[in-house]
C-alpha cells in the first residue's frame, strides 16, 4: 500500500509543479516571424528574481539576425515558476525574443531560444529542434543574414539614453501640476456658472 500511495504521490506531484508547453513547430523562415528580435550572444549578467517572477539578462550580441537593437541588450526571462530557465553569466544563447508590454523583450523556455553547449551529448535541445547548435546559427546566418545594431548616440562625450522612458515629475513638479490643474478647474466652473 505504502509503494502504491508513494508512486500516486511522485506521480501527481510531479504533474504538478512540470512546466506544460505547448508542440513547438520547428524552427523554420516562417517561424522565424513569430519573433521579433533574433540574435546570437553572451550573458553579461543575470539581475534579480523580482516579485513577479521576472528577471533580466543582460547581453552582449555578438551577430543579430532580425530586430533593430543595441548591441548591449536586455531581455526578461521567467526565473522562479514551473517554467524558469536557466541563464548563467557567461553563457552563449541563441535568443528568439517578443517584445511584451512597451519596450521590454522577453524570451520563455517554451520557444525556440537555445543554449550553447560544450558537449552536443548534453544539447537537450537538439531533440526538439532537429539541429545542432552550429546548424541552427548556420540556418539563421542564410535565411536572415547578419543585421547591424542600432548606434548609440553620443552626446558631449556620453552615450545618450534614448529609449523609451515614462518618468513621473519631481514631487514639486507634482505639487505645481495639481495648482495649475485646480486653477483651471475652478476657472472652467466660474465661467459655466456665469452663463447659467
Amino acid at each position: 500500500m505504502k509503494k502504491v500511495f508513494l508512486s500516486f504521490f511522485i506521480l501527481f506531484s510531479a504533474s504538478c509543479f512540470a512546466c506544460e508547453c505547448g508542440i513547438l513547430s520547428p524552427l523554420s523562415k516562417d517561424a522565424c516571424k513569430d519573433y521579433d528580435v533574433i540574435f546570437y550572444g553572451k550573458v553579461d549578467s543575470i539581475g534579480t528574481c523580482n516579485d513577479k517572477w521576472s528577471a533580466i539578462a543582460y547581453f552582449t550580441i555578438v551577430d543579430l539576425y532580425k530586430g533593430k537593437v543595441k548591441q548591449q541588450v536586455d531581455v526578461n526571462f521567467d526565473c522562479n515558476t514551473e517554467c524558469m530557465m536557466s541563464l548563467a553569466p557567461d553563457d552563449e544563447w541563441i535568443i528568439y525574443a517578443k517584445y511584451s508590454k512597451f519596450d521590454f523583450l522577453q524570451i520563455s523556455i517554451c520557444e525556440h531560444s537555445r543554449k550553447k553547449f560544450n558537449d552536443d551529448a548534453q544539447d537537450f535541445y537538439l531533440i526538439e529542434s532537429k539541429r545542432t547548435y552550429s546548424e541552427e546559427l548556420d540556418f539563421l546566418k542564410t535565411n536572415l543574414g547578419v543585421q547591424s545594431f542600432v548606434e548609440p548616440i553620443i552626446v558631449n562625450n556620453t552615450v545618450a539614453d534614448t529609449g523609451r522612458h515614462n518618468t513621473q515629475p519631481s514631487s514639486w513638479g507634482k505639487v505645481t501640476l495639481l495648482l495649475v490643474s485646480l486653477v483651471v478647474m475652478a476657472i472652467v466652473y466660474f465661467v459655466t456658472r456665469k452663463k447659467k
